[in-house]
Order: structure tokens, then sequence, then C-alpha cells
């Protein structure tokens, strides 16, 4: 299974609350949380990774830098419990009309390409992409 391009996972804390269920919050992401009144943790997981999804897509519009992932053996929760929360956050970007580009490539590239049947537009989205997420930290 090949994973999508802007697929990234973060670690999210769990806190457990006195009157029943969990304030969920990123370790890495200013502005990233969300809360359950049940205990559900399969409800609280959902609504992380849409909190994570909408938030990274708002910082890749912006033009922010997405931070690194903290490792999750770093974290120390007392009350409640830390978990990653994957997401691919092309599935949040508000802006995905296409905007036709001209570039150029060497000639051996374009023959070898459409030898392959290579979508020349898939490739260069996916190498941004793989950009995007590299420069995390």
């Amino acid at each position: 299974m090949n994973k999508p391009s802007l697929y990234v996972a973060y670690p999210f804390i769990f806190h457990r609350e006195d009157e029943g269920g969990y304030f969920i919050e990123s370790v890495d992401i200013n502005g990233a949380y969300t809360g359950i009144n049940q205990d559900d943790p399969a409800l609280g997981m959902l609504m992380a990774q849409e909190v994570l999804g909408m938030t990274l897509a708002d910082m890749i519009e912006s033009g922010e830098d997405l931070p690194k992932p903290t490792k999750i053996d770093d974290i120390d929760e007392q009350n409640g419990f830390v978990t990653m929360i994957a997401v691919n956050v092309e599935d949040y970007i508000r802006d995905m009309s296409l905007v036709k580009k001209t570039l150029s490539i060497p000639k051996w590239a374009n023959d070898m390409g459409a030898k392959m049947e290579i979508n020349f537009s898939k490739v260069l989205t996916d190498a941004i992409s793989e950009l995007v997420v590299g420069r995390m930290g």
C-alpha cells in the first residue's frame, strides 16, 4: 500500500476529565485540540484526526512549515494516555483547483516519461508534497 504524499502522524495527549471524557490536545501544534464528554477513545481519535487535518491544511495554505512530530516515547502523561493520530492532510486542503504550469524538462526525461506513461502533473504534485512533509522540523 502506498501512503498518500501528505500523510503524517503526530502525538496527541488524551487527558482524562474528572467528570468523564477527555480533553485531547496535540503535543506539537498550538491550537490543535478537541474534547469529548464520554469515555469513547475511538470517537476522540476521529475528532483529533479532523482537527489535525484542518490545522495542518491551514498551516500549509498559509505557507507555514509543519512542525516535526515529537517522539511518542518522549511524552509522559499521568492522567490519560498518548497516541499517534494519522491523517492525509490533502483531504483537508480547501483549494484543490488545478493551476496550469509551463515547465521545461530534458528531452530524455520527457521521452522516458511518455514511454512509461507517467502522469507528469502527479509526479510534480507528489514531489512537492514530499518536500512539504520533508520540511517538518
